[in-house]
């Protein structure tokens, strides 16, 4: 436990020494695991192990999943959090463009969900992309229910 603290510790005073200032509200401790044993569960940086104190005082919290730069990690190493995530927004931008735009030309559709939807489902794509069969064909459901709803598609 010394030792984790001791890295936390490091990392603050790394941020000051260069002039930055970190929101230590906002730090949360993830452990990564591949299954769900007993030594894993006992090892020092188990989530229910320990707890760890920022030098402000706060106390990291534990999370499943953590997001960093628009990228939902999870503990178990799966993207699923972050394709969810990544789905209900995307269908909820399809969903305000068809209820914006009564026009249904597929010239006019087309750009509007490779302008603003695409992005959103293809954001950082290299770092989590999906292998999954599952995973793949939720991602593609959402530009599936969109170009059913064109006319001339």
């Amino acid at each position: 436990k010394q030792w984790y603290q001791r890295r936390v510790r490091g990392v603050v005073d790394w941020a000051e020494r260069n002039n930055m200032s970190l929101h230590e509200q906002k730090f949360e401790l993830m452990c990564y695991t591949l299954s769900a044993t007993d030594l894993l569960r006992e090892l020092p940086m188990s989530a229910g192990y320990s707890i760890y104190e920022t030098p402000g005082g706060n106390y990291l919290s534990h999370s499943s999943t953590v997001r960093d730069l628009g990228v939902l990690l999870s503990a178990d190493g799966s993207w699923k959090a972050h394709i969810n995530r990544l789905v209900k927004s995307a269908s909820t931008v399809v969903n305000w463009i068809l209820g914006a735009f009564k026009n249904r030309s597929k010239d006019l559709l087309m750009l509007l969900f490779k302008t603003l939807v695409r992005p959103i489902l293809e954001y950082c794509c290299i770092v989590w992309s999906p292998v999954g069969v599952g995973e793949i064909a939720r991602l593609e459901q959402v530009q599936r229910n969109f170009t059913r709803r064109i006319d001339e598609c």
